[in-house]
């Protein structure tokens, strides 16, 4: 991973990730603790913050070098709090079905959402919308891809965690292929919203 990187970038500013390897189907996961223990800004020591948020969104704009060899790329986003786990886990399995897949917390296992994802060589625009309900079932509201949008409306229970753990994340990830192929990607004007 590397930061402040020109070109390609829309900004002037993004960020590369490089996966490589010898064990096929191998990955690397990037993660950012944004509230909680071990955030750079949000604590929330007092446990007041997260209990109020509800409503999430992903938004970024990613450079694919070669979709060829490009298997998996995942994008989440995680809460902890009182012994609840929240993965809102989405996966565009593109070399796989070609679909967009949902994680499943209760039973622990990807799903397919039964919308495509069709990624381009190039830029791609990704905005994911995803909201905890008040008994902290997990919406998946919407996914959208390069200006178009679907529609998810579905939901899953939420798993467990450690009591001990507090706080909010998000996770890019990249998967090999079979060959694990050395692969490059950029992430650009990301952004994390919450209320």
């Amino acid at each position: 991973m590397e930061y402040g990187i020109t070109t390609p970038s829309l900004s002037n500013d993004a960020t590369q990730f490089n996966l490589g390897g010898t064990k096929p189907y191998g990955d690397a996961l990037f993660s950012a603790q944004l509230i909680g223990q071990n955030a750079p800004q949000f604590l929330d020591a007092d446990h007041t913050l997260l209990p109020t948020l509800h409503s999430f969104t992903y938004n970024t704009d990613l450079y694919v070098t070669d979709i060829a060899i490009t298997q998996t790329l995942e994008f989440d986003i995680s809460m902890y709090m009182n012994g609840v786990g929240m993965i809102w886990g989405t996966q565009c399995s593109h070399l796989g079905d070609g679909n967009w897949d949902i994680w499943d917390n209760e039973h622990a296992h990807w799903v397919s959402a039964g919308v495509p994802c069709k990624l381009a060589n190039g830029w791609n625009h990704i905005t994911i919308q995803v909201q905890r309900e008040a008994d902290n079932t997990l919406l998946y509201q919407s996914i959208a891809l390069n200006g178009t949008t679907y529609t998810l409306n579905v939901t899953y229970p939420p798993g467990t965690a450690p009591s001990n753990w507090w706080g909010a994340t998000v996770n890019y990830q990249m998967d090999g292929n079979s060959k694990q192929s050395a692969n490059t990607t950029y992430m650009d004007n990301f952004s994390f919203t919450y209320l």
